[in-house]
């Protein structure tokens, strides 16, 4: 039986839903973004903790912007398709 942390399962992913659909433009130009890229690197290999923890710093530096929730919405939804998350 896998055992799960209760930290784990109070997060609550669905606070970086902001959304329903994000234009491939937008999408595209978010991403690209240099600091972006490095915060998302510097999540690789690390516990969704961590990564729930930084989405949050990000989004807060950047003053819940619209390009920042893109990003974190982007990436959730990444995390999703790859089964780490519900």
């Amino acid at each position: 039986m896998l055992l799960i942390s209760k930290k784990y399962m109070s997060l609550k992913w669905s606070k970086f839903h902001f959304y329903d659909w994000i234009p491939m433009d937008a999408r595209l130009q978010s991403v690209k973004d240099h600091d972006w890229q490095i915060t998302r690197k510097f999540m690789v290999k690390t516990t969704l903790e961590f990564k729930y923890e930084t989405l949050e710093k990000w989004l807060s530096q950047n003053h819940y912007s619209k390009k920042s929730k893109v990003q974190t919405q982007h990436y959730v939804q990444a995390l999703r398709r790859s089964g780490l998350i519900d």
